[in-house]
């Protein structure tokens, strides 16, 4: 043993630092490292989860964003629609309003029309029935200055 170097003690020192390494090895390192792994791995997966989920949810927002497209495209379709049927409904009123105000002008034309053959034919009546009365007066009384005021005196009658 030169310079009191005791190769037995070191061999023995390694050997406690290898079985100290081995041991920790086995005891830490290697279920730090498991479940450093279980870890990383359940990370993993829940990105990969919340990566599918939110491309589900943009798949669904463009889903939903056609479907509201197409819904306001038939919207827009639906009020031209309606737009147009009420257009052809006005002027469907308007037609059937002109066609009865021309009815009620007709009618009243022809109502009008009667009334004045009627007062014509009563004023034809009442004129006869007067030149009737004063020649029936003027060849009774054979005065003609008499039947002519007899017929005035009726006819003031008759008007008034």
């Amino acid at each position: 043993m030169p310079l009191g170097i005791d190769f037995t003690q070191i061999l023995l020192h390694a050997l406690n630092v290898i079985i100290l390494f081995v041991g920790l090895y086995l005891i830490l390192f290697k279920p730090v490292k498991d479940f450093m792994a279980k870890r990383e791995q359940h990370y993993k997966d829940v990105d990969d989860s919340i990566n599918e989920k939110l491309a589900n949810a943009e798949q669904r927002e463009a889903e939903y964003d056609e479907k509201l497209v197409a819904a306001d495209a038939e919207i827009s379709e639906k009020k031209k629609q309606a737009a147009s049927d009420i257009t052809a409904m006005r002027e469907q009123m308007e037609a059937d309003a002109r066609a009865s105000a021309d009815k009620i002008i007709e009618d009243a034309r022809q109502e009008a029309e009667q009334q004045k053959k009627s007062i014509l034919d009563s004023a034809r009546a009442d004129i006869t029935e007067m030149v009737e009365e004063a020649t029936r007066k003027v060849v009774l009384t054979g005065n003609t200055s008499e039947a002519y005021d007899m017929f005035l005196d009726d006819a003031e009658r008759s008007n008034g």
